[in-house]
């Protein structure tokens, strides 16, 4: 039998299927090929980010009909999983936009959300000026960003000014949501800012991974909202509905993990593929044909479909939990998306910067050079880590084992 249409080799490969389908394949290929030299020049992907817009990578989850692709929120993990293996500052940055959305997806008929939906069906991306990060041990004290809007007669718009903090994404961003008082009846609303005079668009980020995601300070002077851009606040949740409501933004997270952990797979075939010298004490002359770094290689492949399996799971959970939303299930399903994502982070978070590491042992001195920028692996994985330590993950489904401990309900969790 011909082996002309049947690859040999049934490893990670770094677009998949489904976003071959969705047309993403030439935008995931270009944006791969030039992360490393993003990464040397310092240089924030706006280009890239706003060819994924035009493309309907903000829109995904949307109704064919609404302007979107209709993907399922498991194909929307698939999508994101290929992108940030391609570079994972980019799909971190659409992390607080998808999130919005979807949260808008479950409540579109009111008309705050119904607004977010038609902003994404427009091809624009939503950020958050929610809250600063004033958040301690001894309890929560967030406070809005624009906590006060006041109302400008003269102009017939409100004004409002303050800063966000850890801003990731904003940089990238064609409108910001959040909470306020308004001066006139002092009632909290939401409301809609789009991209204007007044909002920063300079980047202080200092992370030592996740360079590009324009993750410091957004800072937003005197900028003003139209009256028709306020909105009533969300009603109460009721008593039976699950209070997990953030598990969605720690599976993506994790998601973007496990796309680095591809790549690194993926280079790591480039770079022994590359290497021209084995050292004298191996055991073949090339070192594509030493066993010890072909065995390595394996093992880097056999991690990193474990990782890519284990993020799996914790999206399958988050599926289900959605798919009973409103539904006298979404209870226990919601918990168990919750705690699936725990055990996922803690294994991912342990393992992934370990297959960072056996990258440089596979390349050697060969990969060690700035031009390949391959350390980025490992900073970007621990940068995205540091995000809810693992150590608070480790402790609850420690005592969710012992005693039944529920897991937090807030989104630091």
């Amino acid at each position: 039998m011909s082996d002309v249409n049947h690859p040999t080799s049934a490893g990670p490969r770094l677009v998949s299927p489904l976003s071959a389908t969705l047309g993403f394949s030439q935008i995931i290929d270009d944006i791969a090929a030039t992360a490393a030299e993003r990464e040397r020049a310092n240089r924030l992907p706006h280009e890239e980010i706003s060819r994924l817009k035009a493309l309907g990578f903000g829109a995904l989850r949307l109704p064919v009909d609404a302007g979107g692709s209709g993907a399922t929120l498991s194909g929307l993990f698939v999508v994101a999983r290929d992108l940030a293996a391609a570079d994972s500052n980019i799909a971190h940055a659409f992390r607080n936009h998808l999130w919005q959305v979807e949260a808008a997806l479950r409540r579109r008929e009111h008309p705050f959300h119904a607004r977010v939906l038609e902003l994404a069906g427009q091809k624009k991306t939503i950020g958050l000026s929610f809250v600063d990060s004033d958040v301690t041990a001894a309890g929560a004290r967030p406070t809005t960003v624009l906590s006060r809007l006041e109302w400008d007669a003269s102009r017939d718009v409100y004004v409002g000014s303050g800063d966000k903090v850890y801003a990731t994404g904003n940089l990238y961003n064609d409108a910001f949501i959040g909470l306020a008082v308004e001066s006139r009846a002092g009632r909290t609303v939401q409301y809609v800012l789009e991209r204007g005079p007044g909002v920063s668009d300079d980047d202080d980020w200092q992370g030592f991974g996740q360079r590009l995601t324009g993750s410091g300070t957004a800072r937003f002077r005197d900028v003003t909202v139209p009256a028709a851009q306020l909105y009533p606040t969300d009603p109460p949740k009721s008593d039976e509905a699950a209070p997990w409501g953030f598990t969605f933004h720690q599976v993506y997270l994790t998601n973007c993990i496990a796309g680095i952990v591809r790549r690194v797979a993926l280079d790591a075939v480039d770079a022994l593929r590359a290497r021209g010298r084995n050292f004298y004490h191996g055991q073949a002359a090339h070192p594509a044909d030493e066993p010890a770094l072909q065995s390595l290689l394996g093992r880097i492949r056999a991690y990193a479909a474990s990782v890519e399996a284990i993020a799996d799971r914790s999206v399958g959970a988050l599926q289900r939990a959605w798919e009973t939303h409103g539904t006298r299930d979404e209870y226990e399903a919601t918990l168990a998306a919750t705690l699936a994502a725990a055990e996922a982070k803690v294994v991912i978070d342990d393992l992934a910067p370990q297959i960072a590491s056996w990258l440089i042992d596979l390349g050697s001195g060969s990969v060690v050079s700035r031009i390949g920028a391959l350390d980025r692996h490992w900073r970007n994985i621990k940068v995205i880590a540091s995000h809810n330590p693992r150590l608070y993950k480790e402790r609850l489904l420690g005592q969710n084992l012992l005693t039944g401990q529920l897991p937090p309900t807030g989104a630091f969790f």
